[in-house]
């Protein structure tokens, strides 16, 4: 049975390739106070994902936005950055993030997640998009065979340009229905503050010389090999975002804790570190060896403090439950899964931020997720013990 009716005009589409129509469009969504959103980008081989195409709708009018003809986006920025017009996404976690990149930091000031909206709905949480739609369009298949297509090759096929103008078309024929259902539960609130907290996740930056502390068995290391870790981490995102290359093409986290470790202290020393790409030795080698020449460097009194294995922590398993038991009881009474509430790595996340950062880490980085927000109004009283 069908949710949800999807008129057939909603599933035309216009194409735009220049500015003034942009503007038309962007105007239109003005008027509506709401716009759906969707976009394609090629991100395998950048650290910065590249714009290849830009779906949308607003007051019955779908469009294609073609960002690599002669156009000026601006008018779209500036829409998804007024707080007075809804953006809707699904799952917008990589759509902020590219929109942030291409709009010179701008991100949606005003964001209906209708992924997030599912979750609160008692529809499933972390629903993907061809399910959502199929569950409330009555049987609707998106055909997603095309979405590894490479969207910075042009021409695009008449089928690539349906199947993108399709998730617009789809996103703007669910947000009001998802709305209604939200204000319904009375779980409207609670979508914008989590859809608000998915924008400055993906929009806040940390300082490079706190990097190392999210490196995966950091832990393993001594003072001074996490003086060289956190150099070399530093070190690692400068050279990737100078390059626009994925940290991985650099080195990944394992080369990363073993170049630590085994500090090298000439370039051919660095062929015995097993996984380090060849590339990266021939043209960075010296660098690595400065940084890890200048890590080496760094008095007492400048090295970080020991990491702790979380697991191995006193109190630890405790803790776990009684976090646990906490996040079961607020989602019995949203009547959610408690996967909306918080995740094994959340749960971990707060332990580590108040357990083993020291206070001048913890007011240079965000706050984490369980202690901000609407979490934090709910879990306060079980979880300010732990803190």
């Amino acid at each position: 049975m069908s949710l949800i009716k999807v008129p057939q005009s909603t599933l035309s589409y216009q194409t735009i390739d220049n500015t003034p129509d942009l503007t038309d469009f962007c105007q239109l969504a003005r008027s509506a106070g709401w716009f759906a959103i969707d976009s394609e980008f090629v991100r395998q081989r950048t650290y910065y994902a590249r714009l290849g195409l830009l779906q949308a709708h607003a007051e019955g009018a779908t469009v294609i936005i073609d960002p690599l003809a002669e156009i000026d986006l601006a008018p779209l920025w500036e829409i998804i950055g007024d707080a007075r017009i809804k953006t809707v996404l699904h799952a917008g976690g990589e759509d902020i993030e590219l929109f942030y990149h291409q709009a010179g930091q701008q991100s949606p000031q005003s964001l209906f997640d209708t992924q997030i909206a599912a979750g609160f709905c008692g529809l499933g949480a972390s629903l993907g998009y061809a399910k959502l739609v199929d569950q409330l369009c009555g049987g609707v298949e998106l055909d997603k065979s095309l979405s590894r297509t490479d969207w910075l090759k042009r021409p695009l096929s008449q089928e690539q340009l349906d199947y993108a103008a399709a998730d617009a078309s789809y996103l703007s024929a669910m947000y009001p229905y998802l709305l209604e259902l939200c204000e319904q539960r009375e779980v409207t609130q609670l979508v914008q503050a989590e859809s608000r907290l998915q924008v400055e996740k993906r929009t806040q930056q940390v300082a490079p010389d706190l990097l190392y502390l999210f490196v995966g068995n950091a832990w393993q290391l001594n003072r001074q090999q996490l003086g060289i870790l956190r150099a070399l981490t530093a070190w690692r995102q400068r050279k990737a975002q100078q390059r626009d290359i994925p940290l991985g093409f650099i080195f990944k986290d394992g080369v990363l804790l073993e170049l630590a470790r085994r500090q090298p202290g000439t370039e051919r020393q660095l062929l015995a570190i097993e996984g380090l790409p060849p590339l990266t030795r021939k043209y960075s080698g010296k660098e690595i060896v400065q940084v890890i020449s200048q890590g080496q460097q760094q008095s007492e009194h400048q090295l970080p403090q020991n990491l702790q294995r979380l697991d191995d922590m006193d109190g630890y398993k405790a803790a776990v439950k009684n976090i646990k038991a906490a996040i079961q009881k607020l989602a019995d009474k949203l009547q959610v899964d408690t996967a909306l509430i918080a995740s094994r790595k959340q749960i971990n996340d707060f332990l580590n931020y108040y357990w083993q950062f020291t206070s001048e880490q913890q007011q240079r980085l965000a706050p984490p997720d369980l202690s901000r927000g609407w979490r934090w109004h709910y879990l306060e009283p079980e979880l300010k013990g732990l803190v």
